[in-house]
């Protein structure tokens, strides 16, 4: 089966979690070809940002490159990221279609930008092209949470395909040579933050928290620039360098106030190591029973109260999602929904 993946863009470009989805999804397909807005022709290249339509704007940019090929290649199916491939089922093409939604604007905007200057935007124009790209296709959701949303929102009915972690590389280590081999110089208990230093991923929570335990060394992995006294601050670590961190720790510290699914929690439990979480993305729909805590509020002691629970008692969190969030039941499902919209013909 030959695929054509349309994504904004490439893991090299980009690495955040529909890149490495991506790169995951290479591995289910023996011939893929990736389209993505840096390989398009985009003669124009007007920035639209002002609009609020730069991603549409690339998306139908990388269709036209999708449709220049498909001239001279014959494509079985077309694996379109978000909003990627928005215009395609509106102009029309014999290849079937399959559309993977990794959040939605609109919950985006609803959960964590009111008050902000994207919150219109994103909930009133770039969710448009969200609803336009689910038209002629198949329509999947990375989570639970992703298609209740899709449902609510805009009446789109998705099937959910759960992400998969790779755990023959995000697997337990041993804890001091971890911390040798990254450079962490401490006895002191390890709270691991992974993500961008913004509200939005709970930074500020997490800050509240460092203020509450100075018995705890809170590790920061991130891509912002960022400077804290009372942080290790580690910037633009590489995806497969991560278990070292993961395996670091002794808890995982994600108070992120939206995730469609949070491949870092994902990361962390295949390593075995304990979170104290937001209930939001999967945590929304797992137990915390064997995975750590997962706190229904946004206020810091309770996190605070969480890691205690958390550091008193053993956790194996990747017994219990071992099976659930594999790479090979990820592989197999993307492979059985590829049958079934080729063989619907989309």
């Amino acid at each position: 089966m030959k695929v054509a993946l349309l994504s904004m863009y490439s893991f090299d470009e980009v690495r955040g979690g529909t890149e490495l989805f991506t790169e995951h999804l290479r591995k289910a397909f023996s011939d893929v070809r990736v389209i993505t807005y840096s390989s398009a022709v985009d003669g124009g290249r007007f920035d639209l940002s002002r609009l609020s339509l730069e991603e549409a704007r690339k998306g139908a940019a990388i269709s036209r490159r999708f449709r220049q090929l498909s001239r001279r290649e014959d494509f079985d199916l077309v694996i379109a990221n978000s909003t990627s491939g928005w215009c395609l089922g509106m102009t029309g093409t014999d290849v079937p279609m399959m559309n993977v939604f990794h959040f939605t604007l609109r919950g985006l905007a609803d959960q964590v930008l009111r008050g902000t200057s994207g919150y219109l935007p994103s909930k009133y124009v770039s969710s448009v092209f969200e609803k336009l790209a689910s038209v002629g296709k198949k329509n999947v959701a990375v989570s639970s949470k992703v298609a209740r949303e899709l449902w609510s929102l805009y009446r789109i009915r998705s099937r959910v395909i759960e992400l998969g972690v790779d755990m023959e590389r995000f697997k337990p280590l041993l804890k001091e040579r971890s911390r040798e081999l990254i450079g962490l110089d401490t006895d002191k208990t390890v709270g691991l933050f992974v993500g961008r230093a913004d509200d939005t991923k709970g930074f500020d929570i997490l800050k509240e928290v460092q203020r509450k335990r100075p018995d705890v060394q809170f590790l920061c992995v991130t891509s912002s620039d960022l400077a804290d006294e009372g942080l290790i601050v580690h910037r633009n670590v590489a995806n497969e360098r991560m278990p070292l961190y993961y395996s670091s720790a002794d808890f995982l510290l994600f108070p992120s106030r939206y995730e469609s699914v949070g491949y870092t929690g994902l990361e962390a439990m295949a390593c075995d190591l304990p979170v104290v979480v937001s209930r939001t993305g999967v945590f929304e729909d797992l137990e915390e029973s064997g995975i750590g805590r997962i706190v229904p509020t946004w206020k810091a002691s309770d996190y605070a109260s969480a890691v205690d629970d958390v550091l008193s008692r053993p956790f194996h969190p990747r017994r219990a999602i071992r099976e659930r969030y594999s790479m090979e039941r990820f592989i197999r499902d993307y492979r059985a929904a590829a049958e079934e919209a080729v063989g619907s013909g989309g």
